[in-house]
């Protein structure tokens, strides 16, 4: 069931007026009554920073005047710069990520197959290092925030949980997914129990296969690279078994072109380089010849190229960081003080929150949507929103107009490199 622009409406309110307002109060932020409450503090961060990510303290002053509230900017870069500020926003996100709004796709092109596609990563924040204790990173004196995120792309829905840096992805992987459902996720998650799992579940899966998840050959695992070598052909669609667990998928193994195989060793060197891996395994390089996934999709529905395009779904996360952090600035902030920054990336992920809302009720039924540029119309009402927020007449007046604005953001057709959406419409149900 898709959210209705009046229920929308009704969650702003609830969780930006009456949440707020109380977790203000139990959350030792607001101690005794004032202008300034957990209400127009929080509204006026998320919308002061949806209107310019990079806003000064100066500019923000200017949204909590819209809440009616005057403040220095002295005054509220003591009230960000505290672990009370940190605890409220913290537990009003918590909030939010409860709330459910979705929208309702209906596919006439190759992800018509499923009741759902989930798509699961994880992205980064590192911090300043005193913060360490809060968000511990990978060593004992680094401070990092992993957001673990699982992205339903047909329906819309987001859930986020906030993670130490330190933590595995594989464990905090999300399998409890619907049947007829589609699971995608990047190598960090790939677990032969979880692919069982799915199974049983009936739920299909794509994943890429990593260098040590060997072929089983004679009672022996064969490295891939090995097992390649083997075949006589450069585009192999097989029924094979990977791992001494001797686990039973397909494998579909592509060729790429020598540019684009270059282009993989030069990332790959890369990143071990910002890992500060002095050596890298020749069969590492060597893999980059190849694409290779394992799926439990059947031979009789998907083609090899219908796999491949699934797979390339799995970027629409990346796009949802990137979305985050350049166009929110999510991992940039001005201030040097540790609790005003955690008190900044809190805010910005409820903004991230409440702007995915307005995208899925706006524009995400439509294929060709451009969610940059939607971004940028809502960061023009940004101020508008703040204001009407109160009142909810004025609310549905004003997402009313703008919300069906957005559905005209959209990205051209590429002949060239083709958008997701054309390669997903060129398959057939």
């Amino acid at each position: 069931m898709t959210t209705t622009i009046p229920q929308l409406s009704n969650i702003l309110q609830q969780l930006l007026i009456e949440d707020a307002t109380e977790i203000g109060r139990t959350s030792g932020f607001i101690q005794r009554e004032r202008k300034l409450n957990g209400a127009n503090f929080a509204q006026s961060l998320i919308f002061g920073w949806q209107a310019n990510p990079k806003a000064s303290l100066e500019e923000l002053c200017q949204s909590v005047r819209v809440c009616g509230v005057d403040i220095s900017p002295q005054g509220l870069q003591e009230r960000l710069n505290s672990p009370q500020a940190n605890r409220f926003l913290y537990q009003l996100l918590l909030k939010g990520i409860r709330y459910l709004v979705r929208t309702t796709s209906n596919r006439d092109d190759l992800l018509a197959h499923f009741t759902g596609v989930y798509i699961q990563d994880s992205s980064k924040i590192e911090l300043p290092a005193c913060l360490h204790t809060i968000w511990q990173g990978n060593q004992p004196e680094q401070a990092t925030l992993k957001l673990q995120t699982v992205l339903d792309y047909q329906n819309g829905i987001f859930d986020l949980s906030l993670v130490s840096g330190r933590a595995h992805d594989c464990p905090l992987q999300t399998v409890d997914l619907p049947a007829g459902s589609l699971r995608l996720a990047d190598l960090g998650y790939f677990k032969v129990k979880v692919f069982e799992q799915l199974n049983a579940q009936g739920v299909s899966w794509v994943s890429r296969l990593p260098a040590r998840a060997g072929i089983c050959q004679d009672d022996r695992v064969t490295h891939v690279l090995t097992w390649l070598a083997q075949q006589a052909s450069d585009q192999i669609d097989q029924c094979v078994e990977i791992t001494a667990q001797r686990f039973a998928c397909r494998l579909i193994a592509l060729r790429v072109p020598s540019a684009v195989a270059e282009e993989r060793r030069k990332r790959v060197r890369q990143a071990a380089k910002a890992r500060k891996k002095s050596q890298l395994r020749p069969e590492t390089l060597d893999l980059c010849d190849w694409t290779i996934l394992v799926s439990n999709l059947p031979r009789e529905q998907f083609t090899p190229d219908d796999i491949l395009c699934l797979q390339r779904l799995r970027w629409q996360i990346e796009l949802l960081f990137k979305l985050w952090k350049y166009d929110l600035s999510l991992d940039q902030w001005r201030s040097q003080n540790p609790y005003q920054i955690l008190s900044e990336i809190y805010a910005k992920l409820l903004l991230a929150l409440i702007q995915h809302w307005l995208l899925l009720v706006g524009c995400w039924q439509q294929e060709a949507r451009s969610l940059s540029k939607a971004c940028q119309t809502l960061r023009k009402h940004a101020f508008h929103l703040l204001a009407v927020l109160p009142h909810l007449s004025a609310l549905l007046h004003a997402l009313h107009l703008i919300l069906p604005t957005l559905a005209r953001c959209t990205v051209q057709t590429r002949k060239t490199r083709p958008a997701t959406f054309q390669l997903l419409g060129r398959a057939s149900p």
